[in-house]
């Protein structure tokens, strides 16, 4: 019998096929011509994508030590010749990068010879990376999150498309960018990742589509353009995306992927700021935040995505009890609403409605309902399902809850917050041996949420676990964020467990806390609660009732107000709320 025929060596990148065996190069079925020592380089870096290969290793395998000619020339010209070929720069590397003083490392994405694994269906699922700021420059940095967020905000439209939010992506830089590994962990098919440059007016772009479940590139481009050329590159790289990804769009579903909110390139850098200074979730972050955007929508007054930004940003600290809410909730509603007049599709507009509707007017129905358009506008939101899930679960629909948030976790499955805000929903439902198993998970996820801590905390204390929760409100208290909040539940576990001494002393700093800036009257009920002072807890519960204070909407499901609970006036109070 014949021997068969030994399959071909080759191996393809982007729009090259490296044949092994005929020793070519060909690009698009066509010979690129390449020399022989660019080619040995290309071969060797190949066998080992990704990883550093140095110019030592290169001198013994290309120019072994009787080969008299200089050696530093040599090498850096065969580098230049195959950057020709590969038509690759060294300021934004698309396949080779240099490594300063060191070697060269393949960058590219090796495609196996395997079909595409989903030939004729669209890809449903995909992670948009940061892009690698070649230039290293402080003052460019905002693009490198900017990009991603423009197409990642373009993209999120397109029905049936799920896409995670490069806010979370930072974590991953364990796992390097191997597409594999990504689409394992973020259990995507697709990932986009990319490297910019930019030199005086020069934008230098290189972006590339990764089919993660074998690791084949499904579309790769660079873009060599004039920086206020911006905005246009950005539509294109979402428009190839959309298409690369075989997804079927209406001209409606077009039109959303192209949409731009603002021709100021200033004013987006500054609404890019203000995105990454609200995601630190702290007080001075959310000042920083607020000064970004208000400067933003200044300088283009109809920047409708950046009104909608302020408004979360204008709301979100009386989460933290850092404002009252009569100072932020008015505000944030006359800017949601500006936002709303100018684009009524922005979700982010009208989840920030929606919270204003239900933390401050206690309107329950229409806020579900503003809740419900902004999911609707938008399914990869995950401040959206955050926040939803919150909602369903303060009226103890904890089903629907639990269900919401896990929505928002599929979005952003490394997402402290996200990770956070499940363990108290399950805190809520009184599910606290799940609770706890998810309070590590968040922590292992991001151990700097304030909110996990919390969870975590109420969950050992109604487990009667006191050291436990004691050390994880400490924790809390320790990160930052909401400082008083923390004190009032540690406070609460001290009454609970006997020592009134350590629950006192914590009324005491609340109430010092209380001469130097706004805290709410609930956090002092929370301690009264675990002394089982009833008298002094519902006056204080009445206070906040009347403050309007956040966390009160969460009068019907949080365990901290079990002892209260028991009084007349305390059933009076939910009724009064609706709940």
């Amino acid at each position: 019998m014949a021997a068969l025929p030994k399959a071909p060596h080759t191996t393809r990148f982007g729009s090259f096929e490296l044949d092994h065996d005929a020793r070519e190069l060909r690009r698009d079925g066509s010979q690129v011509r390449l020399q022989e020592q660019p080619f040995q380089i290309l071969t060797i870096l190949l066998e080992v994508p990704g990883r550093l290969v140095s110019r030592d290793e290169l001198r013994e395998k290309i120019w072994p030590s009787n080969t008299f000619v200089d050696f530093d020339h040599g090498i850096n010209n065969a580098i230049k010749r195959l950057r020709e070929a590969l038509g690759d720069t060294a300021e934004t590397p698309r396949f080779i990068e240099t490594i300063p003083r060191r070697g060269y490392r393949f960058v590219g994405a090796i495609q196996t010879a395997q079909v595409s694994s989903h030939p004729n269906d669209s890809i449903d699922s995909i992670a948009v990376f940061p892009l690698f700021n070649a230039a290293s420059d402080p003052d460019t940095d905002y693009l490198s999150v900017g990009i991603p967020g423009s197409v990642i905000q373009s993209l999120s439209r397109i029905p049936g498309l799920r896409v995670i939010a490069w806010g979370m992506l930072a974590d991953l830089k364990d796992i390097g960018f191997d597409p594999l590994a990504i689409g394992r962990k973020l259990q995507v098919k697709a990932v986009l990742t990319g490297r910019i440059c930019v030199r005086s007016t020069r934008l230098r772009l290189q972006v590339d589509l990764i089919d993660t479940v074998n690791g084949q590139e499904l579309w790769g481009d660079q873009y060599d353009r004039e920086l206020t050329e911006l905005f246009k590159v950005q539509d294109e790289v979402s428009t190839e995306v959309s298409h690369k990804l075989r997804l079927r769009l209406s001209g409606e579903d077009q039109t959303q992927v192209t949409r731009r909110y603002t021709d100021d390139i200033e004013a987006y850098r500054l609404y890019v700021r203000g995105r990454r200074y609200g995601e630190v979730r702290s007080v001075e972050g959310f000042k920083k935040a607020v000064e970004c955007l208000q400067e933003a929508v200044r300088r283009d007054p109809g920047y409708a995505l950046a009104y909608a930004e302020l408004a979360q940003v204008l709301h979100t600290p009386a989460y933290y009890a850092s404002v009252s809410p009569h100072e932020a909730y008015p505000k944030a509603r006359e800017i949601a609403l500006k936002a709303l007049a100018m684009d009524d599709t922005l979700a982010e507009a009208h989840d920030a409605l929606a919270t204003v509707m239900q933390n401050y007017d206690r309107d329950w129905i229409g806020s579900e309902k503003e809740y419900r358009r902004s999911i609707e506008l938008n399914p990869n939101y995950p401040v959206g399902r955050f926040h939803f899930a919150m909602h369903l679960s303060m009226l103890g629909r904890f089903e629907e809850a639990i269900k919401e948030a896990r929505e928002g976790q599929a979005r952003e499955p490394v997402s402290g917050i996200m990770n956070a805000g499940l363990a108290w929903i399950l805190v809520t439902a009184r599910e606290f041996d799940w609770c706890i198993e998810q309070s590590h998970t968040a922590i292992d996820v991001d151990p700097t949420v304030t909110l996990t801590y919390i969870a975590m905390g109420t969950a050992y204390e109604q487990k009667q676990m006191y050291p436990d929760a004691i050390s994880a409100y400490e924790k809390g208290i320790e990160i930052g964020g909401a400082v008083a909040l923390s004190k009032a539940f540690l406070g609460h576990v001290y009454g609970s467990a006997g020592n009134r001494d350590k629950a006192r002393e914590i009324l005491h700093e609340l109430e010092s806390m209380s001469l130097r800036g706004y805290v709410p009257a609930l956090d002092r009920a929370i301690v009264y609660d675990g002394l089982k002072e009833t008298e002094a807890g519902i006056q204080a519960l009445e206070e906040s009732f009347r403050d309007r204070d956040t966390l009160l909407i969460y009068i019907k499901v949080w365990p901290h107000f079990d002892n209260l609970r028991l009084d007349p006036r305390f059933a009076g109070m939910q009724r009064q709320l609706g709940l």
